[in-house]
């Protein structure tokens, strides 16, 4: 009871000047904070969403015309496996001296190298080569993939599954190995277009859900 009648008779007048200071700079921070709109936040966080949207824009249309222009997608198709083999010259240089023996990095950076100067030079047997390269990753992926769906078949219920799966890549890997090589390359040209109008599609509904959610955030900060 003694306590109640302490509380009770608090006088805010007996509070120490700076205590009371705090006390006011804790209630207009808050009130500042509640205040803040979305307007506040910084342009590129508003803006966020646009970036996402406009690359994803342009991958589909990059893809469409992949698509519907062989010639184009060929020339793309090659061009990416130089790009790549330049990058792979580039890293197996960077990381020579990380190695035991450095010169088997800077010979894996030279046949990189030459392979990049034979893909500008010999378009042909870059595309040749390609088709060689996945005709037997499917080949050997495949193979792999159908073996372990049989050593599981007593433990996984989908080995079946998975099993076509391997059978559908070793045929896969049969055709582009021994089927026509021009037919190969178009198909790799469609299978690239088809990945890049996926990521297209990626991109731009990544940007209306990040749109979303802003937008959902500045109704949650003016209410």
């Amino acid at each position: 009871m003694a306590l109640d009648f302490h509380v009770s008779n608090h006088r805010w007048d007996d509070e120490p000047r700076h205590w009371l200071l705090v006390k006011g700079a804790d209630v207009s921070t808050a009130m500042a904070g509640d205040s803040r709109r979305v307007d506040d936040l910084p342009k590129w966080v508003r803006r966020s969403w646009i970036i996402p949207l406009i690359l994803g824009i342009l991958m589909l249309i990059l893809g469409l015309v992949l698509l519907f222009n062989i010639k184009a997608g060929i020339e793309t198709l090659r061009w990416l496996v130089v790009f790549a083999l330049i990058f792979a010259a580039v890293e197996a240089f960077a990381t020579a001296s990380l190695r035991q023996r450095p010169w088997v990095g800077w010979l894996v950076g030279f046949a990189y190298v030459v392979g990049a100067i034979i893909s500008i030079a010999w378009p042909r047997l870059t595309l040749f080569a390609l088709v060689i390269i996945v005709g037997a990753s499917f080949l050997v992926g495949g193979i792999v993939q159908a073996i372990m769906a049989v050593r599981v078949r007593n433990v996984a219920k989908g080995w079946a599954w998975s099993f076509l799966l391997g059978l559908l890549s070793v045929i896969a890997g049969l055709i582009f190995l021994f089927g026509s090589p021009i037919l190969s390359v178009v198909v790799l040209v469609i299978l690239l277009a088809g990945y890049v109008i996926m990521i297209g599609v990626t991109l731009v509904m990544l940007s209306l859900a990040v749109r979303k959610a802003a937008t959902a955030l500045a109704q949650t900060m003016t209410e």
